[in-house]
């Protein structure tokens, strides 16, 4: 449920440029100072295709590390290992059998499946419901899934019997051994808001045995940085300005080796015929597309499927309860939030540290 996103380059004079790269709300500092390279370490760019979004990872190699395409393939085989599980618009992926069928009883699932899984539900229990994994056919009633809808609005009947199939209270998974278990013949999940984090996360972890120390990893946006840029400063990563038109920064972070998620209200939607804008983040309890002030929540953890997770469940709290939320659970969040045409921010405690100082 993330959006296109832009990257920008910031060259030695901190001049930025914006170039459209794919979907997410956040836009990429690199800070590669590609005329610092030499013969012996060469600026890396990798990228590919995975879970209907893009990939990409900025790196600095020399001799004693593997092959770049040696890093292509084995960055695409994980991701393509796991879209094989995780995504709905796949009809022979694991999620698409389990959501396929009428089963009450445990059934066999990957075991990244119920991690992701079980992740999310914490995040639901945490968020007293207003994230919902389980929203599946809610999504796919209002042409956010695999099949488009061209703008037509449900009935309140249709909304109404979707809901009756929504709950995460109806899911039971359990780790040891992976299994996953429907209350609700017709219950059916959709872990677009988390899956992607968890990407980034598991691709992380194989750069780091690769022997890849310094990098910056997206995945449909979600990112996570380790290590330093070619300057030995720290990556820095711009989240956007939440208007329509041509991409602009909003604010620069350095998020120093955390994961960054954002989720937002200005890319992934649609308008009906009267010009009303549904946007993609559904309200389990209403079943509408959640209607609030809020352009765009971007939080910042240690885990990119966390952050992710989060990210969604913000976004749909509004501003009021997501604050408090994200107070009391110590997260680093930052909030974009419209008031009319003008746009304003509001930022928890913890958010403040990743916020980097006036240029010397």
């Amino acid at each position: 449920m993330k959006i296109s996103c832009s990257m920008i380059l910031a060259d030695k004079q901190h001049r930025i440029t914006i170039t459209s790269v794919g979907r997410t709300l956040l836009v990429l500092v690199s800070l590669f100072l590609l005329a610092a390279c030499s013969n012996e370490r060469q600026a890396v760019e990798l990228n590919g295709s995975t879970m209907g979004t893009g990939w990409s990872v900025k790196y600095w190699s020399d001799e004693t590390l593997p092959d770049n395409r040696q890093v292509q393939q084995a960055i695409q085989s994980q991701l393509d290992r796991l879209e094989q599980m995780m995504s709905t618009y796949r009809t022979d992926s694991d999620i698409s059998r389990f959501n396929h069928s009428t089963s009450t009883e445990w059934q066999q699932v990957p075991a990244e499946l119920a991690e992701v899984t079980s992740a999310a539900l914490g995040i639901s229990a945490l968020a007293d419901g207003a994230y919902d994994i389980t929203v599946e056919p809610l999504v796919e009633l209002w042409g956010f899934g695999p099949v488009k809808t061209n703008g037509k609005k449900p009935s309140a009947g249709e909304v109404e019997r979707a809901l009756q199939n929504v709950g995460y209270r109806k899911l039971s998974v359990n780790q040891h051994p992976p299994q996953l278990k429907k209350r609700h013949a017709n219950l059916s999940i959709d872990l677009s808001s988390i899956a992607k984090g968890y990407a980034v996360d598991l691709v992380a972890e194989q750069l780091q045995a690769l022997g890849i120390p310094n990098y910056m990893l997206e995945v449909g946006g979600e990112l996570t940085t380790k290590g330093q840029s070619e300057r030995g400063t720290p990556w820095r990563i711009a989240i956007e300005k939440p208007i329509d038109g041509m991409p602009s920064v909003q604010l620069v972070i350095e998020p120093d080796n955390m994961g960054v998620a954002t989720s937002g209200d200005y890319r992934n939607y649609y308008e009906d015929d009267a010009g009303m804008r549904f946007s993609h983040t559904i309200d389990p309890v209403t079943g509408m597309p959640v209607k609030n002030r809020m352009a765009s929540v971007t939080v910042i953890m240690p885990s990119v499927m966390q952050a992710d997770g989060y990210a969604t469940a913000l976004m749909a709290l509004g501003l009021d309860r997501a604050i408090e939320l994200a107070e009391k659970n110590t997260i680093a969040a930052y909030f974009i939030i419209r008031n009319g045409r003008e746009l304003h921010t509001e930022a928890t405690s913890e958010f403040a540290e990743y916020i980097p100082g006036e240029e010397q």
